[in-house]
């Protein structure tokens, strides 16, 4: 059933069957100025309607279009985990499909990123750029089909720089934000250890300068939104020997927390 809102037009013709009534005018003639003015009101709503529809489409046809009101954020991010023995596929199953008799994780690694994000565009997708540092240490020079241990604590420095992909988020029953994140570039170290000192072995290449890959998924409260709780697995590829003569580096899974401004 449809319901006239009141608007001046209906008002007036209103008034005007009251005024007309006692004069015998017929009240045929104010019910239909009445009926013309709600027949104008609901034009109204339909146009309305109709430009809210248009944006709308306009939205999903222009995902890569550049949002009118973007909201770029600098950020921090500290972590700390393990490097995973394993490939990519068993670090994303934190090393379910490793046998009972291998080694998951050999070494640890803890570091820091800066990430700044430059374009934001009306899909939630926010481009920008990330150069992080991190300190990979343990014992394992080589692991883990053959391993080499050492009796002092080694270390290993990272550092990569690469360009940042992340969504602005995904509310999860109004209390939760969640993000996810890709960051793609280039890893240089000092040294390798673990994993990497097999691969080099294995494979007679260079673990020194690798393709840098982290996939990640951000969590916040929606009432502190720029302080994330950041899961990420950081990996390290040759690409099957384009770089280093390598097919893969190393992994880790990491978590951290990230404070945006």
């Amino acid at each position: 059933m449809f319901v006239c809102k009141v608007s001046a037009g209906a008002i007036r013709s209103a008034s005007c069957l009251f005024r007309h009534a006692s004069k015998g005018l017929s009240s045929a003639v104010c019910f239909v100025a009445v009926t013309w003015s709600c027949v104008d009101a609901r034009a109204a709503d339909a146009t309305v309607g109709a430009s809210a529809g248009d944006e709308y489409v306009g939205y999903l046809l222009t995902p890569f279009k550049l949002a009118t009101q973007p909201v770029l954020k600098q950020s921090v991010f500290a972590f700390g985990g393990r490097m995973n023995s394993g490939n990519l596929g068993d670090t994303f199953t934190f090393g379910a499909g490793v046998h009972a008799s291998e080694l998951t994780y050999d070494n640890y690694i803890v570091g820091a990123a800066y990430q700044r994000d430059f374009l934001h565009f009306n899909s939630g997708i926010l481009l920008g750029a990330e150069v992080g540092l991190a300190d990979r240490f343990g014992y394992y020079k080589v692991c883990c089909n053959t391993i080499t241990y050492s009796e002092s604590q080694l270390h290993s420095a990272e550092l990569w720089a690469g360009v940042s992909f992340r969504h602005e988020g995904l509310r999860l029953f109004e209390a939760v934000r969640i993000s996810p994140g890709f960051v793609f570039g280039l890893s240089a170290i000092s040294n390798p250890i673990g994993q990497e000192g097999e691969h080099q072995l294995a494979h007679q290449g260079s673990a020194r300068v690798l393709f840098y890959l982290g996939f990640e998924l951000a969590f916040a409260l929606l009432n502190q939104p720029d302080t994330e709780l950041v899961y990420r697995i950081q990996h390290r590829s040759g690409a099957y020997g384009t770089l280093g003569g390598l097919k893969e580096g190393n992994n880790a899974n990491v978590i951290g927390i990230r404070q945006r401004f």
